[in-house]
């Protein structure tokens, strides 16, 4: 088990997870901007919590709100691949902590 499988697995990750999901009112962020192939605008299936500066990147950064955001699997695999480039989740994670 690597340090990122035992982070991802850690109450910390948990609790700070359901909190990211809360302040993005449990929708995909992008889905709800209707971007990059959005299918329903209000998706509130398959979500996970991104992190825009992966945690092999900057471990320092794994629990902080500006680095994370809900999405959908599909936009989370294009965020992943750099379909969705940082800028643009950046952008939106920017605007949900503005939101706060």
């Amino acid at each position: 088990m690597t340090y990122v499988d035992r982070f991802r697995s850690s109450r910390k990750w948990r609790e700070k997870r359901e909190q990211i999901r809360h302040r993005d009112k449990g929708l995909c962020q992008i889905c709800i901007r209707n971007l990059y192939g959005t299918d329903r605008q209000y998706n509130y299936e398959n979500l996970s919590v991104h992190h825009a500066i992966p945690i092999e990147a900057d471990y320092e950064k794994r629990l902080d709100d500006d680095n994370l955001l809900t999405v959908c699997g599909m936009h989370h695999e294009m965020c992943e691949s750099g379909e969705i480039p940082y800028d643009v989740v950046k952008k939106i994670i920017d605007e949900q902590e503005e939101e706060q």
